[in-house]
């Protein structure tokens, strides 16, 4: 029974040894592995990417000031001349205002920011659709 272990351990460690010499006389078999066209390679490209979230992020937060907008404006609608809701509903549809305010100021902000950090191939203020 031993004979037959060793045995069989001989011929996996000499399949082993022969595969291995096998590959290495192949060379390079895996060949040239190149990452994805939309990997960042260079420090060039970290100012697109950025713009990219910048701008995902606009478009979120402007979304949300729209939502903010009209459920105020519809809350106005519907208060009923109640005094609290009417308030509340205003003060709900100045703060949308005063956030797209904010969202256009830090938008601008960034573009400034950016174009000095990463020079005028930064493109946030000219927006282009992106595609995936």
């Amino acid at each position: 029974m031993k004979k037959i272990l060793s045995l069989s351990a001989l011929s996996t460690s000499y399949l082993f040894l022969s595969t291995k010499a096998a590959f290495a006389a192949a060379g390079d078999f895996v060949g040239t592995i190149n990452p994805p066209q939309t990997v960042i390679s260079t420090v060039s490209q970290t100012g697109t990417f950025i713009s990219v979230i910048v701008r995902f992020i606009v478009v979120i937060a402007g979304l949300y000031a729209l939502w903010q907008f009209l459920t105020g404006g519809l809350g106005f609608i519907t208060s009923g001349g109640d005094k609290g809701k009417i308030q509340q509903s205003t003060s709900q549809i100045m703060m949308a205002i005063t956030g797209l305010a904010v969202i256009g100021a830090s938008f601008i902000l960034a573009a400034i920011i950016g174009r000095l950090l990463f020079g005028p191939t930064f493109n946030l203020l000219s927006p282009v659709l992106q595609s995936v």
